[in-house]
């Protein structure tokens, strides 16, 4: 089982130490340095912020002894330069390494199984490489968010954390998809590459085409889009610099006058289309109205020249809802707008009909067109980009999806540990067996939200209600942090998060009499687990063998300046 055996301030030569069991009870006043050890105890195991709380001055090194049943090792960070050391053997000299080694020393020693798998997927799907730091969240119950069950983990108050953790959540609750989600991101990545190959010469293609017909009409050339048929009116251009004469071409007034009514009469029809679907909406609300009071009054037989009138107006509504939905409003304007496309087409070449065009111009424009015969002519495979390209559009959609999809059975098992942890004890605690009276009460913890709440029934119903008392909500509170260990434990063995638990007072919401009973459940809990605790206080209980005591009563560092 992994500890942290002890911890040393140092300063000027001198040094004060503390040495910490498997469950241990640091005892003191307020003020005397609980909080202090516990932001002491997150420095020297690699926090970035530095050590500037109340009671932590004049320390010029922070070291520690770290174990787990086959080996130790000792680290040590000084505090003004924020230097990192470590070394395996108490008569070695330290050897300076940088913090990301540092936590890779410490990553070592957490656990005799390194499940690699867990790491690759993480480090995928967050393109980041985990260290116990990582999940530190689950480490720390700080007195200032004590029985918040709103944001039950307490380091996720800070924004900067809170989506973080939201995240890791998803990881362990949804880690069937995540695996999903990571083989989908490797294959999308395959297709993305291959498509990106294909891209360049594609889009290159699609605006060759687009300058090549806008050409054409300048130079009032038939363009057909068909590469052959268009390469030779290019040619036979280009060899005689002489343009067809169109012949039989309406007039450009009437034509543009047309393209204005046709325009006009695609708004009519749209209108049309909205107002109908809109009567078709408007008659299905009035059919369903019609029909829940034929309901009501079905089994009444005075009321049956009623019911057989509403019968009778349901049913001619039906029949006018049949007909408006023959009226293909869609068709008629795609019919329109093609007709009013070939009408613009032909207003183009009219245009460029009257358009002077000079030799010069003609010259630089054939140069163009043969420019862009030349990219026309290389092969690129339309379908097959396009078939690419709805492959990455499913893989992105697919992943989306199985991104926003927690595994509900898991959470469902999980809560149900957890109210088994929190009903099965049978303590003589007043607000637990008043909730073990309660029909059908579960706690249910939400990890994508991060809060928890409780159920119950309320007459044939099951509610959800936020439980109250602090003493009530803190005892929740820490079990979930120890079921959330449990469940790691169960689904993640070998992932490299840290087992220990630092909870800062938590006997001030409970009071001294329901901590005394709650705490050695805890501890037994934990014990099985293989959760270190640590346990600040303010006030001292009974059953807590000296081994496991540490008393602050006079001041955790004895080099600071009152």
């Amino acid at each position: 089982m992994f500890k942290i055996d002890m911890i040393r301030f140092n300063h000027n030569g001198e040094t004060q130490e503390y040495k910490f069991s498997e469950h241990c009870f640091v005892y003191g006043k307020n003020t005397r340095g609980k909080t202090a050890l516990t932001i002491a105890i997150d420095y020297i195991l690699g926090s970035s912020d530095k050590l500037t709380y109340q009671g932590l001055d004049n320390i010029d090194s922070m070291e520690a002894l770290l174990k787990n049943d086959k080996t130790s090792l000792w680290i040590k960070r000084t505090v003004n330069e924020s230097g990192y050391f470590y070394k395996r053997t108490e008569e070695s000299e330290y050897s300076e390494i940088s913090s990301d080694t540092y936590k890779d020393n410490i990553c070592l020693i957490l656990t005799d199984i390194r499940n690699n798998r867990f790491i690759e997927i993480y480090n995928k799907v967050f393109d980041e490489h985990p260290s116990f730091r990582s999940f530190n969240f689950l480490n720390y119950i700080e007195e200032k968010g004590l029985g918040d069950l709103s944001t039950v983990f307490t380091k996720a108050k800070e924004l900067k954390h809170n989506i973080r953790i939201r995240n890791i959540m998803n990881f362990f609750f949804n880690f069937e998809n995540i695996e999903q989600i990571y083989e989908k991101e490797l294959l999308l990545d395959s297709k993305n590459r291959e498509l990106d190959k294909l891209s360049s010469g594609y889009q290159e293609y699609n605006r060759s085409k687009a300058e090549q017909k806008k050409i054409f009409k300048e130079l009032q050339l038939d363009y057909t889009g068909k590469y052959a048929t268009d390469y030779k009116t290019f040619c036979d251009f280009r060899d005689s610099y002489v343009r067809k004469t169109k012949t039989k071409s309406k007039d450009l007034v009437y034509l543009s006058q047309a393209s204005f009514s046709l325009a006009e009469e695609i708004k009519i029809y749209n209108f049309m289309k909205n107002q109908s679907n809109n009567m078709v909406t408007r008659k299905e609300r009035i059919k369903r109205l019609l029909s829940i009071i034929n309901d009501i009054v079905n089994d009444e037989p005075e009321y049956e020249s009623y019911t057989n009138f509403i019968k009778d107006t349901i049913r001619t509504l039906d029949e006018e809802n049949v007909i408006l939905s023959l009226s293909d409003y869609n068709k008629a304007i795609r019919d329109i707008e093609k007709e009013k496309q070939q009408l613009d087409n032909q207003i183009e070449v009219l245009k460029a009909t009257s358009e002077k065009l000079s030799y010069e111009d003609a010259m630089k424009k054939v140069g163009l067109l043969e420019h862009l015969f030349i990219v026309l002519k290389e092969e690129v495979d339309i379908v097959k980009y396009s078939n690419l390209s709805q492959e990455v559009d499913k893989l992105k959609k697919e992943i989306k999806e199985l991104k926003a999809s927690f595994n509900q059975k898991k959470i469902k098992d999980f809560n149900n540990r957890l109210t088994e942890n929190y009903l099965g004890n049978d303590l003589d605690i007043k607000h637990l067996q008043d909730d073990a009276k309660e029909d059908g009460f579960s706690l249910e913890f939400d990890p994508f939200r991060l809060c928890l709440f409780a159920k119950h029934k309320v007459g044939e119903n099951i509610v959800n209600y936020m439980p109250g008392s602090m003493a009530r909500q803190t005892h929740i509170q820490m079990l979930v942090y120890l079921t959330m260990f449990e469940y790691l434990k169960e689904n993640f063995m070998g992932f490299i998060y840290m087992p220990l638990l630092v909870i800062d007072s938590a006997n001030q919401p409970m009071g001294v009499d329901s901590f005394e009973k709650v705490y050695p459940v805890i501890i037994d809990m934990a014990d099985r687990i293989g959760i270190q605790t640590i346990f600040m206080s303010k006030d001292k209980i009974g059953g807590i063998e000296d081994k496991d005591f540490i008393d602050i009563s006079e001041g955790l560092n004895r080099f600071h300046k009152s």
